[in-house]
C-alpha cells in the first residue's frame, strides 16, 4: 500500500520538478475539490512536506478560514517539533493568497471544502491543479463535472491532474475501474493510489503527514 501512495508522490514530484527546471521558477499547485472529504488537504500537506525535504522553499496557502485544517494541523507539527517544518497561512482572498507565490518556490494552495467562486481565480493561476476523489459515485461524478466546468472557463484540460484517494481495504478493483473512468473522460491521473487507513488519521492528528506514519508498512 505504501508503494502505491509513494507512485502518486513521486509522480507529482517529478512533473513539477520538470516544469520548474524548463524554466517556471515560480511554481504554484492548487488542491481543487467540488465537495469537502476527498482527502486533498491530507494530500496537499504530503505533498508540501516532501518538497520541502526535498530543498524547496514551500509556502502553504489555506483557503478554508472556517474549518482551517492545514493552518491547524501546521500548529500541531510546529507544536510537535517536527522536521522539516511548514509554512502555512491561512486566507480569505485567492488574490492575497497568490502574491505568497513570490516569496517561494512553490506555493501549495489548499482551496475550500467546497467550490466556490474563488475556485476559478485559483485554478487560472495554478500551474498544477491536484483534484483528489474518491471511488464512489457520489465523489466521482460531481468532481468530474467540476473538471469539466473549468475546461469550459479556459483552464486546460492537461494542468489537471486526478488522485485516487481514500480506495478502501480490498478495494483495489475500484480503485482501477475509477482510474478507467477518469481516462475515459480524457483526463490525467496519477498512477497508483491512495488507500484509506486509520494510520494516516493518526499521523495527521499529531501533525505528520500521510508518509510519516509510525507504520512501515504504510
Amino acid at each position: 500500500m505504501f508503494l502505491l501512495f509513494l507512485f502518486v508522490i513521486v509522480f507529482l514530484m517529478i512533473l513539477i520538478s520538470l516544469m520548474f527546471h524548463i524554466g517556471v521558477m515560480k511554481m504554484i499547485i492548487s488542491f481543487l475539490g467540488q465537495k469537502g472529504g476527498t482527502g486533498k488537504s491530507s494530500v496537499a500537506r504530503a505533498v508540501a512536506v516532501e518538497f520541502v525535504r526535498s530543498g524547496w522553499s514551500v509556502h502553504v496557502a489555506d483557503m478554508d478560514t472556517i474549518q482551517k485544517t492545514v493552518f491547524n494541523w501546521a500548529g500541531r507539527r510546529s507544536d510537535a517539533e517536527l522536521e522539516p517544518a511548514l509554512e502555512v497561512a491561512l486566507y480569505r482572498e485567492p488574490k492575497a493568497a497568490l502574491k505568497a507565490a513570490d516569496i517561494s518556490d512553490l506555493l501549495v494552495i489548499d482551496g475550500k471544502a467546497f467550490a466556490d467562486a474563488h475556485l476559478l481565480t485559483v485554478a487560472k493561476a495554478s500551474d498544477l491543479i491536484v483534484i483528489p476523489v474518491g471511488v464512489n459515485a457520489d465523489d466521482l461524478e460531481p468532481t468530474l463535472n467540476l473538471a469539466t466546468e473549468l475546461i469550459n472557463k479556459g483552464i486546460s484540460r492537461t494542468s489537471m491532474l486526478f488522485v485516487v484517494d481514500k480506495v478502501p481495504d480490498n478495494g483495489e478493483r475500484e480503485a482501477m475501474d475509477t482510474r478507467q473512468t477518469i481516462k475515459n473522460w480524457a483526463f490525467n491521473v496519477s498512477q497508483g493510489y491512495i488507500p484509506f487507513k486509520t494510520a494516516y488519521s493518526q499521523a495527521m492528528d499529531t501533525g505528520r503527514t500521510l508518509n510519516e506514519t509510525k507504520y512501515k508498512g504504510l
